[in-house]
């Protein structure tokens, strides 16, 4: 069986690119959210101890970087797709998250990691 199948070009291919930003904007909030969870659980046991220099705190921030990365790459893909006539109300998680990220660690590094 021979797979022929014309490359993606046009409408096609801002529509796959919403998709995939979608699904890379999803799957960094996932992984952010294990990573919070894993995070909140070790501080509540075992307090500041549990989550410096071991390796729940390297997870945390392995996860926190993958997390953003995929979460920027998800805004650029986003916004080719929306450039591209993918319609804009499809693509508000993957424009959202990223900012929404960045300006959460933010805060939480003011106000609570002082």
């Amino acid at each position: 069986m021979d797979d022929t199948s014309p490359p993606v070009t046009g409408r096609g291919a801002s529509a796959a690119a919403g998709v995939m930003a979608r699904q890379l904007a999803g799957g960094a909030l996932v992984v952010l959210v294990l990573a919070a969870v894993l995070f909140g659980g070790a501080w509540v046991i075992g307090g500041d101890d549990a989550v410096s220099d071991n390796w729940v705190g390297v997870t945390v921030t392995l996860a926190l970087f993958l997390g953003l990365v995929s979460a920027f790459i998800a805004l650029v893909i986003a916004a080719f797709a929306g450039f591209v006539h993918e319609p804009w109300r499809r693509l508000w998680l993957p424009l959202a998250t990223f900012p929404t990220v960045v300006g959460l660690v933010v805060l939480l590094e003011v106000l609570v990691f002082e």
